[in-house]
């Protein structure tokens, strides 16, 4: 009995290894059976089906088994929009089109698992942002994987004007939460990134877009809200290493309104109106807790060596508010900025430095044998004598008859000193001290310079 049952055992196993030998043999010889570039229309028109994204084969098309069956395509083009096929968005040497093992022995290929292009350009102008974006909102598709690729940015002109090499990229929609996901890791402009867009769609008109940089260190989190075209909500997120910044954006009917909540933790608050159609602004940006010198080599230097064709039809009023300045005299200030005709315009400027007196000054800058140099005239109205001769350390009653102190200032960018000159008391005709050059690295150099000016 126990060797008929061995027998059979036995038998079974022989039809077992028998059934899984010819189901391979026949698995791996599928690529004999059939040519697969007749089905090239049949793949093209299932592809969109499948992606929603328009394929053109032109090259060799074959069978391959591992690491899972998938089509090879040895040369194909991939677009967006049907009627622009000319202007390939992506062509590619290395093309797979995963499969099912159905699908295989049926040769049907009406349901494509999945798609990945290896070690190819993705080229794309800026006009076609617009049809990237209606994908990722409006598209059901299924998951397709890019490795390895350089990412060519195009202007209207066809200009190259960003490269960007891509690790990878994830594009598919996850079944079980309902969250389409699009993720990109790459470079830069050298900087190593990480980008993570989502949408749900139980909430389909809320969206979420985390970036990563690495080296500086930032993340900047955007949580769009889109109505339609004419209204939606974009809140902005960015921290670093040392700030934090948080802005909401508010588009309503060709009109925009930019603010930042009240939070004292925030350096930089931005709270401005911006009209569409005829373009024009009007606000202001409040920066905290900065240091003077920062701010003049970073902000004010970016303000004034600007390029003319940047602006382009730029036109509006725009105040730079400064408070609780890192600085042992300067507390708060405001600058006044007109932008018009592609000029921006530093109207003026007031500083409070403390108790002592308001500073009025009007800015400009040069360049000098390949050198920045920030200029200012300025003008000191005192209105605490007493708070002054504390602050420079001198005899109160030298000061008591001056009211207004005027003065130029000269500094090169990027450097810790800067150069007083032309100083004049309570006239613009006094030249009492305009010959003399007072070279300020701190404080201490400004007190005695400050005391030798007076005595």
């Amino acid at each position: 009995m126990n060797k008929i049952k061995q027998n059979k055992i036995t038998f079974s196993l022989i039809l077992v290894a028998i059934f899984v030998t010819f189901s391979s043999l026949t698995f791996l010889s599928l690529p004999v059976l059939f040519k697969y570039k007749s089905k090239a229309p049949e793949i093209e028109k299932n592809f969109y089906n499948n992606f929603k994204i328009y394929l053109n084969i032109f090259g060799k098309i074959s069978y391959k088994p591992f690491p899972r069956p998938h089509l090879l395509v040895e040369n194909a083009s991939l677009n967006l929009n049907e009627n622009n096929l000319q202007n390939n968005l992506i062509k590619t040497d290395n093309f797979k089109i995963y499969i099912s093992l159905k699908d295989l022995y049926l040769r049907s290929f009406k349901n494509l698992i999945s798609a990945e292009i290896t070690n190819s350009n993705f080229n794309f102008n800026i006009s076609d942002l617009e049809e990237i974006r209606k994908h990722l909102y409006e598209k059901i598709n299924n998951p397709i994987n890019f490795k390895n690729i350089k990412l060519f940015l195009k202007n209207k002109n066809n200009e190259v004007i960003l490269i960007s090499p891509i690790k990878s990229i994830s594009y598919k929609i996850n079944n079980k939460s309902k969250d389409k996901l699009f993720t990109i890791n790459g470079k830069i402009f050298g900087i190593k990134f990480k980008s993570d867009w989502k949408r749900n769609y139980r909430s389909p008109k809320t969206s979420n877009h985390n970036i990563k940089l690495v080296n500086p260190n930032i993340e900047i989190n955007n949580v769009l809200k889109f109505e339609n075209r004419k209204n939606f909500t974009n809140q902005i997120l960015i921290l670093s290493s040392h700030e934090k910044l948080e802005y909401k954006v508010k588009f309503n009917d060709n009109k925009i309104k930019i603010s930042s909540p009240d939070n004292p933790n925030i350096n930089f608050k931005v709270n401005s109106n911006i009209q569409i159609n005829p373009f024009y602004f009007t606000g202001s940006l409040l920066i905290k807790n900065k240091k003077v010198e920062n701010i003049i080599d970073y902000i004010l230097l970016k303000l004034l060596s600007y390029d003319e064709n940047y602006l382009g039809n730029l036109n509006g009023s725009f105040k730079l508010k400064f408070d609780e300045l890192n600085n042992k005299l300067l507390k708060s200030g405001e600058i006044f900025i007109d932008v018009k005709e592609k000029k921006i315009n530093l109207k003026h400027a007031r500083f409070n430095l403390g108790k002592i007196g308001i500073l009025k000054t009007k800015i400009k800058s040069i360049e000098n044998e390949d050198k920045i140099i920030f200029l200012s005239n300025n003008t000191l109205d005192i209105t605490n004598h007493i708070e002054f001769a504390k602050t420079f350390q001198i005899g109160s009653n030298k000061v008591r008859n001056i009211n207004r102190i005027y003065f130029d200032l000269k500094k090169n960018i990027g450097d810790n000193q800067i150069i007083i000159s032309n100083v004049r008391i309570n006239s613009l005709n006094n030249n009492v001290d305009a010959d003399n050059l007072f070279i300020i690295k701190n404080i201490q150099n400004l007190r005695a310079s400050i005391r030798k000016i007076i005595d």
